[in-house]
């Protein structure tokens, strides 16, 4: 690794990051290039670990691309993720199979056709993980994407291939790649403006 790093201790503060009472929603490590062992990479873990991560990815990306939505819904209850009622996941989402525990999905989302879902990620020289949120009434659609530590605000819209890795808040529109935030709802996007 490129900086001096208690690689233990930072290891500790994941392992309490990812713990189910833990209210952070993101952290950041610096590290070497991930080229080069992380640390933080599950297969640098034990064997029965990495082929864990590696059986719920297949089976996540199998039932995602499903028609079934319930069926995915309880797929990713039984991977930890926080999922309210009348939530919609549309064929072909694909969820990070990682950390699926981080995922909070409130009541009334819906997900379109081949959205993606992130939470972590590996930058030059840092690791990265993080909480998503949808609260209410959200709306991500098809082949958007949200990165690690991004909360969709309450009927918030995320529109086609967006690429969001701010927040987005409560009532308002992401749009473009990097995603703009405008005022308004997606109704109104032909008047919007955009947010400060």
């Amino acid at each position: 690794m490129s900086d001096a790093c208690d690689l233990p201790a930072a290891r500790e503060r994941l392992r309490r990051f990812l713990a189910p009472d833990c209210t952070d929603r993101l952290f950041v490590q610096p590290t070497g290039h991930p080229a080069r062992d992380t640390g933080f990479c599950y297969c640098d873990g034990s064997l029965p670990g990495t082929l864990r991560v590696w059986i719920r990815g297949a089976l996540l990306t199998t039932v995602l691309m499903l028609p079934c939505n319930g069926l995915k819904l309880r797929v990713l209850r039984w991977c930890g993720a926080r999922i309210g009622r009348d939530v919609y996941l549309s064929e072909g989402v694909w969820i990070d199979p990682v950390f699926p525990h981080l995922l909070t999905i409130e009541d009334e989302v819906l997900i379109g056709f081949g959205a993606r879902i992130f939470f972590h990620e590996f930058r030059r020289d840092e690791f990265r993980a993080g909480r998503v949120i949808l609260r209410s009434g959200s709306f991500v659609g098809g082949l958007a994407v949200l990165g690690c530590g991004v909360e969709i605000g309450r009927n918030a819209t995320v529109s086609a291939a967006a690429v969001v890795g701010k927040d987005v808040p409560e009532g308002h529109v992401a749009i473009g790649n990097p995603a703009r935030i405008l005022h308004g709802s997606s109704k109104d996007i032909d008047s919007a403006t955009v947010a400060d």
